[in-house]
């Protein structure tokens, strides 16, 4: 993880700072392809987003990660994104930090049904290039750091900003 922060500095960095392209009170929503790290399965999710001040964006997501060796995953995460435009008006940077509740559910052979409930911590972070005034596409990584179910998701997705 402390290698990925570096990185995401160093690019931040070498690559020429401008301002990015979110405003206060701007929306946006959008749907993503996610993979667990943890679960070893893919899913889909559903987020909003919310212009705080210029450059800070509020998150709501929701994911849901398909069963996989009987277990199934929900992840509900409120993060916050400090957006960093690159040399591109249309393409940025943001690293990201927030909270986390996730749902494990699980049929075991011997148990017919269990479920754990968590609350965690999400760093990470992700890239975003806006095809146009109203829609994007964003490439992401967050670790979500929950006590004995930690998962790494990346998270492929398209925003449409009202």
């Amino acid at each position: 993880m402390k290698k990925l922060l570096s990185i995401a500095c160093a690019l931040m960095l070498g690559m020429g700072i401008g301002q990015a392209q979110v405003h206060q009170g701007q929306t946006a929503a959008g749907l993503n392809l996610v993979y667990g790290s943890e679960i070893e399965s893919l899913g889909i999710g559903a987020r909003f987003q919310y212009g705080i001040l210029d450059q800070l964006r509020g998150e709501v997501g929701l994911n849901y990660f398909f069963e996989h060796n009987h277990m199934s995953w929900w992840d509900v995460n409120i993060n916050a994104h400090y957006l960093v435009g690159l040399k591109s008006d249309q393409f940025y940077i943001y690293p990201l930090a927030g909270l986390n509740y996730t749902m494990v559910n699980y049929k075991g052979e011997k148990d017919p049904k269990g479920e754990e409930n968590h609350v965690g911590l999400n760093l990470g972070a992700g890239l975003e290039y806006e095809i146009n005034d109203h829609f994007g596409v964003n490439l992401e990584y967050r670790h979500t750091i929950v006590r004995k179910v930690d998962q790494g998701v990346i998270g492929l997705g398209v925003n449409y900003k009202f």
